[in-house]
C-alpha cells in the first residue's frame, strides 16, 4: 500500500486505483447501454453497490475492531476494513443488488450481462494500473491475465445482445464453450509450470551481499547505524536472521498515533518467532527530543526503538510520508515498501511474504 502526492496533499493508493477501475467500468458500462431504456435503472444499481461495497471496505473497522476504533475514532481516516472489509463489501453489495433485482425481475439478464462487462473491465483496469505503477512493475501474469481480460471483454461487447445461454457461452455453444474453458485451464497449468521452471533454472541464488543496494523490493536494504534510549549504538544488518519491520514515525504524527497500538499488539505475538520490529523515530521532525520517548511510555511500546537525530536513516529509505515501513527478508532484502498506516493483518501477510523470501 501506497501514498499518492498531490501537492500536500496525500491519498492512499488503493482507493484511487479503486476509483479509477470504478470510473472505467462505469464509462464502458454507459457506452454500452446507450440508447437502451435499462441504462439509467443499471448505471444507478452499479454506482450505488460501488458506494455501499466501498463504504463497507473503509468503514469496516467498526465491524472487525470495534473496540480499537472506539477508543480511537481518527483509525477510520487512515486504515480500512482490509481484505475482510472488501469480501463484507463485496457481499453486501451483492445483497443490495439482490434485493433491487427481486423488485425487477425483468432485468435480471441484462444485468447479468452488464456485471460481466463491469467486472472484466474492472479487473483490466486493476491489471493496467499494477503493471504500470506497481511496485515490481508489470510481470507474465499480469500479461497473460490482461489479454485474457480483453478478449473476454471484446467476446462480451460484441455478444452484448445475444440471447443470456449464448452471451455465457460467448457464442460458441455449450460444448464449444466448455472446451474452450478447458483449453484455458490447461494453458494455465503449462505457463505457469514453465515459469516456476525458468525461474529455478536461473542458476545459483544470489547471497544478499551479491544483491545490489536499494529501495526497491528485491534490492538489499541500506544499513546504518542509529542510538536507542540507552546510547547504544544499534544496527539494522545485526538484525539478519530475522523478518524485519523497518517502521518510521514521529510521535506527533495522527496515524502514526493510529498505528501504534497495532504495531504493538503484532510484536507481543510474533516477536518469539524470530520477528523485530525496529521503529526509527525521526527525532529531527520532533519539537523536543523528550516526545518520542514519552508517546512510547504512554503507549508501552516495548519492540526496539532508535533515535534518528540528524535525519541520515530517514533521508537514507526516502521517507516523505509518514509512517513508512519496509518489510525485510531475514536475509536483508526489502519485499515490500507501505506508506500510511497498516493494521495487524496487513503486517501479518507482510511478514510472512518477507520471510518466504528467504528460502
Amino acid at each position: 500500500m501506497s501514498i499518492i502526492s498531490i501537492g500536500p496533499l496525500m491519498i492512499r493508493a488503493d482507493i484511487v486505483v479503486f476509483l479509477v477501475c470504478a470510473l472505467a467500468g462505469y464509462i464502458v458500462l454507459r457506452l454500452r447501454l446507450r440508447q437502451l431504456p435499462e441504462q439509467p435503472w443499471m448505471l444507478d444499481l452499479y454506482v450505488n453497490a460501488l458506494l455501499i461495497g466501498f463504504v463497507c471496505w473503509k468503514f469496516g473497522m467498526l465491524v472487525f475492531d470495534p473496540i480499537r476504533t472506539w477508543q480511537n475514532p481518527t483509525s477510520l481516516l487512515y486504515m480500512t476494513g482490509g481484505i475482510k472489509g472488501i469480501w463484507l463489501g463485496v457481499t453486501v453489495g451483492f445483497i443490495y443488488m439482490a434485493w433491487r433485482l427481486n423488485r425487477n425481475r425483468n432485468f435480471i439478464t441484462i444485468w447479468t450481462q452488464s456485471a460481466w462487462i463491469a467486472g472484466l473491465t474492472f479487473g483490466l483496469s486493476w491489471l493496467l494500473f499494477q503493471s504500470l505503477v506497481g511496485a515490481e512493475g508489470g510481470s507474465a501474469w499480469h500479461l497473460i491475465l490482461g489479454i485474457a481480460f480483453l478478449l473476454l471483454l471484446i467476446t462480451a461487447w460484441m455478444q452484448f445482445n445475444k440471447p443470456l445461454s449464448e452471451f455465457l457461452t460467448l457464442g460458441l455453444g455449450r460444448n464449444k464453450a466448455v472446451v474452450v474453458v478447458m483449453a484455458a485451464l490447461l494453458a494455465w497449468v503449462v505457463v505457469d509450470f514453465t515459469l516456476d521452471r525458468n525461474a529455478s533454472n536461473q542458476g545459483h541464488r544470489l547471497s544478499s551481499e551479491e544483491i545490489a543496494e536499494g529501495l526497491k523490493p528485491g534490492l538489499r536494504a541500506p544499513d546504518f547505524i542509529l542510538q536507542d534510549q540507552a546510547g547504544h549504538d544499534i544496527r539494522l544488518s545485526q538484525y539478519q536472521g530475522q523478518t524485519v519491520l523497518l517502521n518510521f514515525w514521529a510521535s506527533w504524527c495522527p496515524p502514526c498515533k493510529v498505528e501504534m497500538p497495532y504495531m504493538q499488539d503484532f510484536y507481543e505475538k510474533y516477536k518469539q518467532d524470530d520477528v523485530v520490529i525496529l521503529s526509527v523515530n525521526m527525532t529531527h521532525l520532533e519539537k523536543s527530543p523528550q516526545d518520542p520517548q514519552t508517546f512510547a511510555m504512554d503507549h508501552g511500546l516495548t519492540f526496539p526503538i532508535v533515535y534518528d537525530e540528524q535525519g541520515s536513516a530517514t533521508a537514507l529509505y526516502n521517507v516523505v510520508a509518514y509512517p513508512t515501513t519496509y518489510a525485510i527478508s531475514p536475509d536483508g532484502i526489502i519485499s515490500e515498501r507501505f506508506q500510511g498506516a497498516i493494521d495487524e493483518d496487513r503486517m501479518i501477510r507482510a511478514v510472512r511474504k518477507a520471510t518466504n523470501h528467504d528460502g
